[in-house]
């Protein structure tokens, strides 16, 4: 177990006091050592020079004075000059088996030897349970440790919680040794120091059955340091504050911020079926992988629309519900009000997913100013905070995960386009050959070869190839927010794998003159550019009257 390190801040001495007469006598003593004019100077220089010096002077003297005032109306810790090195203490056991440190004084009850040591002189391996009491509640954490074994903690009430790694190690540091810098005062008004009513109460009990009491008080002025006490004792002692700072943690900041765990290995790292809902949506959405081979997509979105998943934003989703890691922890088994408070008795998104081995649900409140989220596990009974950025199935949506083209279908599983715009009409048949090639560089590759027709005329492969892809990439322009108006062009198309029919339709759009609203089989996608489609009609004519088909 690595101890932490922490920094040691030295508390700077108040001299002022003692040596203000000195400055003053010194200041006065360079006056008089002045040199005398030259004798060839006029008076009149001579006289100038004085009042000049006679002001400094003054002004030199009020501002000393001012110092000198500031400096003696600042409270500071009583202390010697010359602190020594390390402070000489006396450690011991009272018959309770409480631990008790005396401090040495002279005959004129001044600290005997000041500076830095340890109150208790224990290393974290000898804690058994650290009880703390601060503004926050209170925690207490129990300690084992087995011979060549590595420390295990755990924190009472939260025994089948994970703990934050460090976190239990701080306490044990900051508690078996009871480090200082200095010594403050002995059988001091503890009042003074804030210890009458310590910021936190600290109890140790060691393996060797022996107990601490630590009394933490205010912080020294300037952040130098924290006042600590030990046991009944008024003797007064300054730590490091970075020293004392864990005693004032909460229960929360030892609880581990690892959300859900990921994958165990890539054969449970896929979900089945994932839905999100909560009261963002209209209705729930679900995402399940691809299994249609006629499709070029990862990942399809079956409801409230059945089509291709937006491969960005899909994949963004799929990679936000395991292996979560939060950015603190808020609450362990919250309360129906609790909930509430915290957004989530009515969630605003919440995810299932189907795993392998397992089924993850989560529920996020809605995102403050700041983009973070409270995220509920109600596997764990725990809320956490998290980047809204890092639970993006919270803010996704049907328009966001709509694909960027309104079709995207595989060449080798189409076998008809039915394409009509207007009085026109055209029905193009389709036989794909797929077969394997090795070339002399004994690469393989699959090689597609399309015979397509019309009215029983063989068309040229690369004319339909042309027209296939303008129709495979018409670009959704974004969510519709008007209805449609008359039609304008409709095609169908057909496939050898067995997919029902996929039927895309373009309609007059009020809203944008420049657009053109689309549905796919029945339902509004999105919109698409007017002269896109135009021009889509007019590759169709093309095509059917056996001229070259220009990319669109």
């Amino acid at each position: 177990m690595a101890d932490k390190k922490k920094a040691s801040t030295k508390k700077p001495q108040n001299k002022a006091e003692s040596k203000s007469s000195d400055a003053l006598e010194s200041f006065l003593s360079r006056e008089n050592k002045q040199k005398k004019s030259d004798n060839k100077k006029d008076s009149k220089k001579k006289s100038n020079k004085k009042v000049v010096i006679a002001i400094v002077a003054a002004a030199a003297v009020a501002i000393l004075v001012v110092i000198l005032i500031i400096l003696n109306s600042r409270p500071a810790p009583t202390m010697d000059e010359n602190p020594h090195k390390d402070a000489v203490l006396i450690r011991e056991v009272n018959e309770k088996g409480e631990h008790t440190v005396n401090v040495p004084t002279d005959e004129n009850g001044e600290i005997s030897g000041n500076g830095a040591g340890s109150l208790l002189g224990y290393v974290p391996a000898d804690i058994s349970r650290v009880d703390v009491e601060n503004p926050s509640g209170s925690f207490s954490v129990l300690s084992k440790t087995e011979e060549g074994q590595a420390t295990v903690y755990t924190l009472v009430g939260f025994e089948g919680s994970e703990l934050q790694t460090g976190v239990p190690d701080e306490i044990a540091t900051d508690a078996s040794a009871g480090e200082i810098t200095q010594i403050i005062a002995v059988n001091a008004n503890l009042e003074d120091f804030g210890l009458d009513k310590p910021r936190a109460k600290v109890k140790v009990t060691y393996t060797d059955n022996t107990t601490a009491y630590l009394k933490i008080g205010n912080e020294a002025a300037g952040g130098v340091g924290t006042y600590i006490s030990l046991g009944d004792s008024n003797d007064v002692f300054l730590a490091d504050n970075a020293a004392v700072d864990s005693f004032f943690y909460d229960v929360t900041e030892f609880l581990s911020l690892t959300v859900n765990d990921s994958a165990s290995d890539s054969d449970n790292a896929e979900f089945s079926t994932l839905t999100v809902s909560g009261t963002r949506y209209k209705e729930p959405i679900t995402i399940t992988p691809n299994t249609d081979e006629a499709l070029d997509a990862v990942y399809m979105m079956t409801k409230p629309i059945l089509t291709p998943a937006n491969a960005t934003e899909a994949y963004d989703i799929a990679g936000n519900v395991r292996g979560l890691y939060a950015e603190s922890v808020v609450a362990v088994n919250p309360s129906e009000d609790r909930l509430k408070e915290l957004g989530l008795a009515e969630p605003y998104a919440s995810v299932k997913a189907e795993y392998p081995d397992c089924t993850v649900v989560l529920h996020a409140s809605k995102a403050d100013d700041n983009g973070i989220v409270n995220l509920y596990n109600p596997d764990k009974n725990t809320v956490y905070t998290i980047q809204l950025a890092a639970v993006c199935w919270a803010k996704t949506s049907v328009e966001a995960l709509m694909p960027e083209t309104v079709l995207s279908v595989k060449l080798a599983a189409v076998n008809k386009i039915d394409f009509s715009a207007g009085d026109k009409n055209y029905s193009f048949s389709a036989d794909v050959t797929t077969t394997t090639v090795t070339d002399e560089n004994d690469v393989t590759q699959e090689v597609t070869t399309v015979k397509a027709t019309y009215n029983g005329k063989e068309l040229k492969e690369d004319n339909y190839r042309v027209f296939f892809q303008n129709l495979n990439e018409i670009k959704n322009q974004g969510a519709a927010s008007a209805d449609a108006g008359s039609s304008v062009m409709k095609f169908s198309v057909g496939y050898s794998t067995g997919r029902d029919a996929d039927t895309v339709e373009a309609y007059t759009y009020s809203a944008d003159k420049a657009m053109y609203l689309i549905k796919l089989n029945g339902k509004t996608v999105g919109t698409a550019s007017k002269k896109y489609i135009e021009s889509l009609i007019e590759s169709a004519e093309t095509l059917a009257s056996g001229k070259e088909v220009p990319n669109i």
